[in-house]
């Protein structure tokens, strides 16, 4: 969100949540991805004038504090929809960047037909079944490590909190920022966007991102896509590593009302890479324009 948008917070089932809020209009909620925070997002009020727009930091992400419980699709998608209960929103779009995109599908999942609209970003799933049990496997590891490392790093986290800022600084120190983000991006990017982008990763607790990145390789995620679901559309980049041309359009394959957009020249986050382009998608989208979707 933008500098002029206000930070919130709510006692979620996980704890504190912190969430940005701007505009007026009818209510988008968007979620970012593994690493991120709702900063990526900041863009948004450019292109969506006439939208009031709440993006929300994931527990253990951006603002809002670790939780003490584990994280999961399910508690990590309550969280979300605390944050609409507490804004007193009853149906709202919702649109989620990669980890976010899976979360976003858990709170379609619970919501029904509360959420009116459907925006998954950089998303896919596996384009045969050796993917998905990469995928399944890899997602089942990552279980296994969270619970073995939790109660070092729940002892460690106090600690991994007071050496925040020093950590930033560090990681921001030529060349980490382009080395990390060279994999994932397609275009340059500005250097205050590197600079935010470390900081929020620099930021995100350890067993949460464990605990998440366990989420993207978990079976409930092929079930969610099984229950009816809104209109959706999928934006991607045409050259994102993470999950290429192939995942996405075999996730289309399986939502029976779904449109899909590749953006040129775009890695694994449209929103920051090409914002015009992925924003006034969106903004199309919620308005049912579908004439330029291709």
């Amino acid at each position: 969100m933008s500098t002029s948008s206000t930070l919130w917070e709510i006692e979620s089932p996980l704890g504190p949540v912190a969430f940005r809020v701007s505009g007026q209009g009818r209510p988008l909620i968007f979620i970012h991805g593994w690493g991120a925070s709702s900063r990526y997002w900041q863009a948004a009020p450019a292109f969506l004038p006439n939208r009031r727009l709440i993006a929300i930091d994931l527990p253990g992400c951006g603002a809002s504090p670790a939780p003490l419980e584990p994280v999961s699709l399910e508690s990590s998608a309550r969280a979300v929809l605390a944050v609409a209960d507490a804004l007193d929103i009853d149906r709202f779009a919702l649109v989620g960047h990669s980890l976010g995109a899976a979360v976003a599908l858990a709170v379609a999942g619970l919501a029904g037909a509360r959420v009116e609209r459907l925006g998954l970003v950089s998303f896919g799933i596996g384009a045969n079944l050796y993917e998905d049990a990469l995928v399944t496997l890899a997602g089942a590891q990552w279980q296994v490590a969270a619970a073995y490392w939790r109660p070092l790093l729940v002892w460690w986290r106090p600690w991994w909190e007071y050496t925040s800022t020093w950590r930033q600084a560090l990681w921001a120190l030529p060349p980490t920022p382009d080395l990390l983000a060279r994999p994932l991006v397609r275009q340059p990017l500005d250097r205050s966007l590197l600079a935010q982008g470390i900081a929020d990763l620099a930021a995100m607790d350890p067993l949460v991102a464990i605990e998440t990145a366990a989420i993207m390789g978990h079976p409930r995620l092929k079930r969610l896509l099984q229950l009816p679901l809104p209109p959706v559309v999928l934006i991607s980049g045409s050259d994102d590593p993470v999950f290429p041309p192939v995942n996405v359009e075999m996730l289309s394959r399986v939502l029976p009302d779904v449109q899909v957009v590749f953006i040129p020249n775009c890695g694994h986050v449209p929103m920051v890479e090409e914002p015009a382009a992925c924003y006034q998608t969106i903004a199309r989208f919620l308005d049912g324009e579908n004439d330029y979707l291709s």
